[in-house]
């Protein structure tokens, strides 16, 4: 009996050697993955129980059944470290350069990704490195440059464009052709976001980069309208419980075997656009199915074609008075939505300021204020209208000095800009290389005349 109890005990004891606090942190200290709460209070319980479990089986106080299920998961426990240093031998065979993954403190976005874009108007690859940024790799400590973090949604990473044609990108050329040569402009867009998530964001990255400029790009209307769209978007607990156990668990087995199972080709987002079209079209309700039918015949074509984002077609057809209520500051919902977003940068001039940066609210001109051609939908005739009463960037500006902030506005640019369909891509809606460059160039021209640069080479 005593050699059995041994014996067991050995195979725990191997088991151990793993799954033990001391051993992940090893493993995986390096990963994004490290900072998951859970999977530490998980490694700590396995330890905890199989030292528990030798206990008990040294002592014979569990029956000979118990011991034969303990000895079977300490073989599971085996073989999945076994697989891990498989994982590791290929790596090391196949010689990868590939870049440092930071931890997940400082960690935005899926690091290391590649997704294609391609439709009729643009075809670009969207590169993120290890921050997760759609930027070059960046240098934690960099004191001796100038650094400025742009935030913001798709308007910011550069929807439709290569990464060195969006406004942040031109932007730092710009600003180096203007005497600011010890400078950089990083790109920290992502699409779909809105200024909530760009403070969480902020909390997360200035800690780390310590930028002595922090540029937040503000969509008119869109960012406002997220707020309150988002007010409603509760998953049901158990659900999104269930939906973060299954994302835990598939990150740990991806930073496990990152070697095995890390893709080799870029996603091709199209493909997941025609999916998901399909999806929508099958799914349409009797209003929704005439709500599309009066869109533009050349939209709907693209949109079952995948061609174009799913996602304006659901503000299309689910919110097609969007813009209408978002424009009237007396609406409950707008209310509620600016109240909303003066926190937001209320929050984020909290988080500057401990980092000595300087945050600046920038208002990103949008083509329904600017009178700027761009086919969408049936409401796209009252656009003349919502240039002629703009009061998103009344609302925009008025956030901006609620909170001392400098504000730059682009809406008079472009209205001033004589091309009307040169700016803009046709369908999509958002800034073409054009746009993108106009964007830029005004927002550097303002930097330098509001004297937005004055620290420029005290950091």
């Amino acid at each position: 009996m005593k050699s059995e109890n041994i014996f067991y005990s050995t195979f725990i004891v191997i088991a151990l050697l793993f799954w033990n606090p001391v051993s992940f942190y090893f493993i995986y200290s390096n990963t994004p993955f490290y900072s998951e709460t859970i999977i530490r209070i998980f490694y700590w319980l396995i330890f905890i129980c199989g030292i528990l479990s030798i206990i008990l089986i040294i002592n014979n106080i569990v029956s000979h059944r118990i011991k034969n299920i303990i000895f079977s998961l300490s073989l599971l426990c085996i073989t999945f470290p076994i697989f891990i240093f498989f994982d590791w031998a290929v790596g090391a065979v196949s010689k990868t350069d590939k870049p440092i993954v930071y931890k997940q403190k400082w960690q935005i976005y899926d690091p290391n990704s590649q997704a294609r874009y391609q439709t009729v108007e643009f075809d670009y690859y969207a590169n993120l490195n290890s921050f997760g940024f759609r930027d070059r790799e960046i240098s934690v400590k960099n004191i001796e440059t100038y650094r400025i973090l742009c935030f913001g949604d798709s308007w910011t990473f550069g929807w439709g464009v290569n990464v060195e044609d969006s406004w942040p990108k031109i932007l730092e050329q710009y600003l180096i052709d203007n005497g600011f040569g010890n400078i950089e402009v990083i790109n920290c867009g992502y699409p779909g976001q809105y200024t909530r998530k760009y403070y969480e964001y902020i909390k997360k990255v200035v800690p780390v980069l310590k930028p002595d400029l922090v540029l937040v790009g503000v969509l008119q209307l869109d960012d406002l309208a997220q707020l309150y769209q988002n007010k409603f978007i509760q998953e049901k607990p158990i659900k999104k419980w269930a939906r973060d156990a299954r994302s835990i668990a598939l990150r740990y087995l991806k930073y496990s075997f990152k070697n095995i199972f890390e893709p080799k080709k870029s996603i091709e987002i199209k493909s997941n656009w025609i999916k998901t079209s399909k999806s929508m079209l099958e799914g349409f309700s009797h209003l929704q199915k005439i709500r599309f039918e009066a869109l533009d015949d050349s939209v709907k074509t693209l949109f079952k074609n995948g061609d174009l984002n799913p996602g304006l077609i659901n503000y299309y057809i689910n919110f097609p008075d969007r813009t209408i209520i978002f424009n009237n500051p007396n609406h409950p919902a707008t209310i509620y939505a600016t109240q909303e977003m003066n926190k937001d940068f209320h929050n984020m001039k909290d988080i500057c300021n401990k980092y000595n940066s300087k945050l600046i609210f920038i208002n990103l001109a949008n083509n329904n204020f600017t009178g700027h051609k761009v086919i969408r939908n049936p409401s796209d005739i009252l656009n003349d209208y919502f240039r002629d009463n703009n009061n998103i960037d009344i609302i925009y500006r008025s956030i901006a000095n609620a909170n001392n902030l400098p504000y730059i506005e682009l809406t008079n640019h472009f209205i001033g800009l004589t091309d009307k369909s040169g700016n803009f891509f046709k369908y999509d809606g958002h800034p073409n290389e054009n746009g993108y460059k106009e964007i830029a160039r005004y927002i550097g021209d303002q930097l330098i005349e509001m004297d937005l640069l004055s620290n420029y080479g005290q950091q």
